[in-house]
């Protein structure tokens, strides 16, 4: 499923817009535009009196059928909970979302509570299209989910969603590989900056790559600057974000993957394909190192036995703040909802410990619940009946990084225009040899102008997090 799957890629297609005149911040404020119609005033208080015959409009991201029994389980617990209340849920394609959101709200029948991924959900924030949730829960959020993944969903002082299931990033390798290549699972770096060291040696002694990361075509670069503490945006005047790109920092960061690229110690799909191309290469042998989803372990298993034999799953590639990246998907209710109170309470509940550890169960994904952490499938795992030692070992390594995993993803409506002009920009370095400063200096130009052209954010929009350390890090350069 494209929902629970976030081991394909990181970014988010775009969508086709409705109109070819319609741009798609465009069709994002239309959409915001529409989901605001219903009120004068943006938000509808949260204790608005419950109705008998309350119907909340649920939709999730290609979900079914694959779950179907679990989402319509908890649906019918939630309504067990609730009798007041009934849920009528709509699972939505995943390339589709905008789309049909846009439609939806045009015609007045938008969602109550919508699953949105990291990249989609500033930009609807933004724009008014959902309800601060803060007055409208049973509890307390802080306590509840991983500051990792809360982070995300607080925009300007507001809680504007749940998070619910995550995927931390994870090395997956081939051990057989590196041993070709003079490493093993303790030698070969968990850093990206000391994988790029070890990059040129290794394709010079075996031919195939140490590893591989999207650089030009769905571009993990700008989250691997936040990952390294080195920030791509700073305040500006009056608090407003700016573009921080032509350093000195940031350009060594990025100069070390230009060289290794250009030296061919990095495939030429790292330029001008997505993260697809890391499974695939992995499969076939030819890289020994991946960062993606441990969910992506059943697939080797599945696609290329041989290659399976060797795998292992480590704890994710990190930068100098020695967290690993999350990916997250939210739960928001819209703010064309006329039942917040049943919406916010569906949201919780499905967000749940109970909820999110039963869904883990039933897909290859990671709860933001911190209480699921403590349920023995995490925190003392054992094989399940079709389950093998490896899966049980990707499901260990990415619950041991989630205490200090971090949503790398900035809360930035404008962040995936931000990505793909430097996507644009930053393969014409790696296919056409510009000059990677000159470069630099044309993506702060341009992100300037994405920036000033959009509603202003603060320093809080960005995944600012503190270094943390841990003991006995093997791999570590």
């Amino acid at each position: 499923m494209h929902g629970a799957a976030y081991a394909r890629r990181d970014v988010v297609k775009t969508p086709t817009p409705l109109h070819p005149r319609l741009s798609r911040r465009a069709a994002a404020r239309w959409c915001a535009a529409a989901l605001c119609v219903a009120a004068v005033v943006p938000f509808v208080a949260c204790d608005r009196a419950r109705d008998d015959r309350a119907e909340v409009e649920f939709w999730t991201l290609s979900l079914s059928p694959m779950f179907d029994s679990f989402v319509r389980g908890r649906i019918e617990a939630f309504e067990a909970e609730n009798p007041g209340v009934r849920v009528r849920w709509i699972d939505v394609p995943y390339d589709a979302l905008e789309r049909k959101l846009i439609a939806a709200a045009a015609a007045g029948r938008a969602p109550d509570v919508v699953n949105m991924p990291d990249l989609n959900f500033a930009r609807f924030v933004s724009l008014g299209a959902f309800r601060a949730l803060d007055d409208c829960l049973p509890g307390g959020s802080d306590e509840r989910y991983l500051p990792g993944a809360l982070a995300l969903c607080r925009v300007r002082g507001g809680l504007m969603a749940l998070p619910w299931y995550v995927n931390p990033q994870a090395r997956i390798v081939n051990t057989a590989l590196l041993k070709k290549g003079g490493l093993d699972v303790d030698s070969v770096a968990r850093d990206w900056r000391g994988l790029a060291k070890q990059a040129k040696d290794f394709h010079a002694a075996t031919g195939a790559y140490l590893f591989s990361q999207p650089l030009g075509e769905e571009s993990q670069l700008p989250i691997m600057l936040f990952a390294e503490g080195l920030s791509p945006l700073r305040p500006g005047a009056e608090g407003a974000l700016e573009p921080s790109l032509a350093t000195p920092e940031i350009s060594a960061y990025l100069a070390d993957f230009v060289r290794l690229y250009r030296e061919g110690a990095l495939p030429r799909d790292a330029a001008t394909r997505g993260h697809a191309h890391l499974t695939e290469m992995f499969q076939d042998g030819k890289v020994a190192v991946i960062s993606t989803g441990p969910n992506f372990v059943k697939r080797i298993r599945d696609v290329s036995p041989t290659v399976y034999a060797s795998t292992q799953v480590l704890p994710g590639a990190v930068g100098a703040l020695n967290r690993v990246h999350l990916p997250v998907m939210v739960l928001a209710v819209t703010g064309q909802s006329r039942r917040p109170t049943e919406a916010a309470a569906l949201a919780w509940f499905m967000t749940g410990p109970e909820s999110q550890t039963e869904f883990c169960k039933h897909a290859a994904i990671m709860p933001s619940s911190t209480g699921s952490l403590s349920d023995p499938f995490f925190a003392t795992p054992t094989a399940r009946a079709g389950e093998d030692e490896k899966l049980l070992q990707a499901r260990a390594v990415a619950a041991g990084t989630l205490a200090d995993a971090a949503a790398f993803t900035a809360s930035v409506e404008t962040w995936p225009d931000l990505r793909r002009a430097f996507e644009d920009e930053f393969k014409r370095v790696l296919l056409d040899g510009a000059d990677l400063d000159e470069s630099l200096r044309r993506i702060e130009t341009h992100w300037g102008s994405i920036l000033r052209a959009a509603p202003p954010v603060g320093i809080d929009a960005l995944p600012t997090r503190e270094p943390v350390r841990a003991a006995g890090e093997a791999g570590r350069s």
